[in-house]
């Protein structure tokens, strides 16, 4: 599980060309269960915060970039422009059944290329952000619903794109004009295990056919029947302004 701070060009360029230091949070053995995953995080999380206050307290120019869990442990990722004495501040810190060390890595680009999300990562984040959204409104997303999909870009690229996803259920809805796009509608659970399916098939389609793929808008369904609110329907669309549905 990778947590990043992309998007920000100071914290960007700073993990391309400062000073990168890695502070790793090792598991006990008997803390880490089948996956790799440490347990009890919520120890680490209050040593991140303290981590970035005594940092700023430093005025050493750091950022914190990355956190990476996994493998037994999570490695939290700092950039910073001036030396830090990173032993004498670790040691102000005691994580039951944790210890702590920092490191500087050996391959800065693969670092970078670990803590960059990819465009499919991107996209599964806002699939996740919706579908939380539509659990604050009761809606578990396992009832399978209309859902539609917006693409944009020319229409001689559109075309051969809805060919090709015809083959995983989905049909032309209606075209757009003004940008020019497509909405494609397909009955589908909403739920985020089928979007761990289905969102990388739509990225790499809309990659290889050259056009924008813009997210998705649904229907909340509650589990009371007579309970449904139609939130596809622009402007009054709930998703709309959400990260990951499609953007007035």
């Amino acid at each position: 599980m990778i947590l990043a701070r992309t998007g920000n060009s100071l914290v960007e360029d700073a993990l391309r060309d400062a000073l990168v230091t890695v502070v790793h949070c090792q598991a006990d053995p008997t803390l880490v269960n089948e996956a790799g995953m440490p347990q009890h995080s919520d120890r680490i999380y209050a040593v991140e915060e303290g981590l970035a206050a005594e940092l700023t307290l430093l005025d050493s120019g750091a950022f914190h970039v990355a956190s990476v869990t996994g493998g037994g442990e999570r490695r939290i990722v700092f950039a910073h422009a001036a030396p830090i004495e990173w032993d004498a501040i670790l040691e102000r810190f005691d994580i039951a059944g944790y210890s702590l060390a920092a490191t500087i890595p050996s391959d800065r680009a693969k670092l970078i290329g670990l803590v960059t999300p990819t465009v499919v990562e991107l996209q599964l984040n806002g699939d996740r952000s919706v579908i939380s959204n539509l659990e604050k409104n009761g809606d578990t997303g396992l009832s399978s619903r209309k859902t539609d999909f917006w693409f944009y870009g020319p229409k001689d690229r559109l075309n051969p794109l809805a060919v090709e996803l015809e083959a995983w259920g989905y049909g032309v809805d209606h075209w757009l004009d003004d940008p020019t796009g497509v909405v494609l509608t397909r009955e589908m659970p909403v739920d985020f295990s089928t979007f761990l399916e289905l969102t990388p098939i739509l990225v790499r389609a809309a990659e290889r056919h050259d056009v924008v793929y813009d997210g998705w808008e649904t229907f909340v369904v509650r589990p009371v029947p007579d309970l449904v609110d139609p939130v596809g329907d622009k402007p009054k669309s709930l998703l709309s302004k959400l990260f990951g549905a499609k953007k007035n």
